[in-house]
């Protein structure tokens, strides 16, 4: 009997779990390859919310792009596309996942995605996905990650990628 049930409770944790990640993308840098130009036609903010082909740019779908590069004005047009800011402590819903926006000041700004694993993962403009930091350790917490030039954390979104638009 109490076989059975260790067997019952590790399958129920298993289907909690996979539930709690159905949203979750898994880091696989081969989906985001130079094969059929996926890797060069896609940026960071396409990565991030796991969705190919657009080179897309926070708020240009929705017509609410921003004008300065900061956290405020980058992600308010993240949010006109449907991102949801939540604090980075929190989980997203079922059937999202979870992002991060950095900025460098007075240049660029940055996405990264939680992956299913638990770590985080990002895609340096062109080039290829990586679960690295700029020191080469695997990203637990972004906030706490060598994120290079980018300094300046912004905070946490969630993404259903079938409740947003970006391109």
């Amino acid at each position: 009997m109490w076989k059975w049930f260790g067997r019952f409770a590790t399958e129920l944790w298993q289907t909690i779990i996979n539930l709690l990640n159905s949203g979750t993308p898994t880091f696989d840098p081969e989906v985001w390859s130079p094969a059929n130009d996926v890797q060069y036609e896609n940026n960071c903010y396409n990565y991030a919310c796991d969705i190919r082909g657009t080179y897309a740019q926070p708020g240009l779908a929705s017509g609410h792009q921003y004008g300065i590069i900061s956290c405020k004005e980058v992600g308010q047009a993240a949010i006109a596309d449907g991102l949801v800011p939540i604090d980075c402590a929190n989980r997203c819903g079922k059937g999202a996942h979870k992002v991060a926006l950095v900025i460098a000041p007075g240049n660029t700004f940055h996405w990264y995605r939680r992956d299913r694993d638990g770590r985080w993962s990002h895609k340096p403009g062109d080039g290829p996905p990586t679960n690295l930091d700029y020191s080469g350790n695997l990203i637990v917490d972004p906030r706490n990650a060598d994120r290079g030039p980018f300094t300046l954390f912004c905070g946490c979104y969630c993404v259903n990628k079938r409740r947003i638009s970006i391109k």
